[in-house]
């Protein structure tokens, strides 16, 4: 089956654009990993890898969980259906890189605290519980949705769900500041030697470049699981209607 080219491009654009972009940053990341690896001597340097896509996967989380909740109070403001639809597709998204951002964060921790020494996971660590935390609420928000079967009332109850467990996203943040973490902090005045100071223009680079890739991949993302559950939707009305029929 030959494809058409031109349609796919259109049609696929966002993604082309978006994986192109995350290409060009691999080679960025893996050449300032080798350069700091030849420059300090130390495997450890590798971890440059690890920590570029794990912000990444936390920021397009975070994004994810964002945008469901403006779409969930859009959904009570304008009782439209799509509103609810965009809000859940978000979270769905935002499941799949919280999980990523847990698994990159678990590695980063072990490449930093001290030795290698298999530690992936600390229960006291504030940072890493609340994150978990964060990805066990929204799943059970996509369990409590497949409870449910009226149409209407799902949308209804699932929307104030979405609203109600959003303050877990900026817990999730904020409890590496007041709760005990490991987790490192972005600071502006941390010398150029800091996985996350502002003083290295290149280190900053790679990362803003990696998160308008993984921002485009989003906004692909919920176009296509928009409108597969569209699909999915006027499919099943048919088959009901065939059903109703015989």
């Amino acid at each position: 089956m030959s494809i058409n080219l031109p349609n796919f491009i259109r049609t696929n654009g966002l993604l082309i654009i978006s994986l192109y972009m995350l290409l060009i940053n691999l080679f960025l990341i893996i050449g300032l990993s080798v350069s700091n690896l030849i420059i300090w001597g130390e495997t450890g340097r590798i971890v440059y890898i690890v920590f570029f896509y794990h912000v990444t996967g936390a920021w397009l989380s975070y994004f994810s969980f964002g945008v469901s909740l403006v779409s969930h109070v859009l959904y009570f403001k304008y009782r439209d259906l799509k509103w609810n639809r965009i809000g859940t597709i978000s979270i769905i998204v935002g499941i799949f890189f919280i999980a990523f951002a847990l698994i990159t964060g678990s590695l980063f921790y072990n490449a930093t605290s001290g030795g290698y020494n298999n530690i992936f996971w600390q229960w006291s660590d504030g940072r890493q519980t609340m994150t978990l935390v964060l990805f066990l609420s929204y799943l059970s928000y996509l369990i409590f949705r497949t409870m449910i079967e009226d149409k209407d009332k799902k949308a209804k109850l699932s929307s104030a769900l979405g609203i109600a467990l959003f303050p877990t996203v900026p817990l999730s943040y904020i409890s590496a500041i007041i709760f005990t973490s490991l987790h490192p902090l972005i600071n502006p005045s941390a010398g150029t030697e800091s996985l996350v100071s502002y003083r290295d223009p290149i280190k900053l680079f790679i990362l803003i470049f990696n998160l308008i890739a993984i921002s485009i991949l989003f906004v692909y993302l919920v176009q296509k699981l928009y409108n597969l559950d569209l699909n999915k939707e006027k499919l099943n009305e048919i088959i009901q209607r065939k059903l109703m029929e015989e």
